[in-house]
């Protein structure tokens, strides 16, 4: 039987020899719950032997909340660990849009590695303290983190855009400001009112930035908002998020080994083939496939 060919547009590895403080100090419960489980080292060989049961053919390492004064080691880090591997790469890195040297950090990694795509930088904010992953909520409308943006179009970097479904409003505003910068919506826009209400709103949200031309959306990360998911939980979501943006500007990610505390790749991903069974071979290739491909120039 043949494998299926596959890109990861989002995955992280890290080694705890290098600083990650929020999987080396004790872990709270937050949004993604009880994430003890993959405090632990997650390398190179651990992300292939758990994705073996299909044909990888590319991947997208994402940042991973090194510490964040010295994120450009975790990209130095992350190529010499992909230096030789036959896997098409890309690696999205952090940096703080708002600073003002934010230019020289972005030429740093760059000179770090010649396969950096794109820049992360987390803006979850939430009324629950413990949801919230920035502490300023207006940090998307400040003129200087917009000044950042600018940063990234002269060098043709992309921005992985992780929000909360409530704050995807903003995003639209900010997404409708600066046309030179392609955006990718993480995590599904991050579901977490999970209510028939709540379901309407994230969609409908969704529909309104869609309209856009330069975004698009990883269908990923949902366990971090229903932990003991199943094919029939995850199946609305799924296929209104393909609905809404097309299979050419949708794309199935694993989020590993973050989304290993509540599956292994194999249900993950067979979940993936088992809403989309229907789908034309095309509508597949582009979710599984060239989406990523042509989105992260791989």
């Amino acid at each position: 039987m043949n494998r299926r060919e596959i890109i990861d547009p989002h995955h992280h590895l890290w080694d705890l020899a290098n600083p990650y403080p929020w999987l080396q100090n004790p872990m709270g419960v937050g949004v993604g719950g009880d994430l003890n489980a993959i405090a632990q080292n997650y390398l190179l060989s651990d992300y292939l032997r758990d994705c073996s049961s299909y044909d990888l053919r590319g991947a997208v390492h994402v940042e991973a909340d090194y510490e964040r004064s010295r994120a450009e080691e975790e990209t130095t880090w992350v190529q010499s660990i992909l230096n030789g591997s036959e896997i098409a790469t890309g690696l999205v890195v952090y940096a703080p849009l708002q600073n003002s040297n934010v230019g020289a950090l972005l030429d740093t990694h760059l000179s770090n590695s010649a396969h950096v795509k794109g820049v992360r930088q987390i803006l979850c904010w939430h009324q629950k303290p413990q949801f919230c992953f920035v502490d300023d909520p207006s940090l998307m409308d400040s003129a200087a983190w917009r000044r950042g943006l600018n940063e990234l179009a002269k060098r043709n970097l992309s921005f992985d855009l992780m929000v909360y479904q409530q704050q995807l409003n903003q995003a639209h505003n900010v997404i409708a400001a600066h046309p030179d910068v392609f955006f990718v919506i993480n995590h599904t826009a991050m579901p977490e009112d999970r209510s028939t209400a709540g379901f309407a709103q994230w969609r409908d949200d969704l529909k309104r930035v869609s309209n856009l031309p330069n975004v698009a959306i990883k269908i990923s990360g949902l366990g971090q908002t229903d932990w003991a998911w199943t094919e029939a939980s995850l199946r609305p979501y799924v296929l209104e998020a393909i609905e809404i943006f097309g299979p050419k500007r949708a794309m199935f990610a694993s989020n590993f080994p973050v989304d290993k505390a509540y599956s292994s790749f194999d249900r993950l991903y067979g979940a993936f083939e088992s809403i989309t069974k229907d789908f034309g071979r095309d509508e597949q290739q582009n979710l599984f496939h060239d989406t990523a491909k042509n989105i992260y120039r791989l």
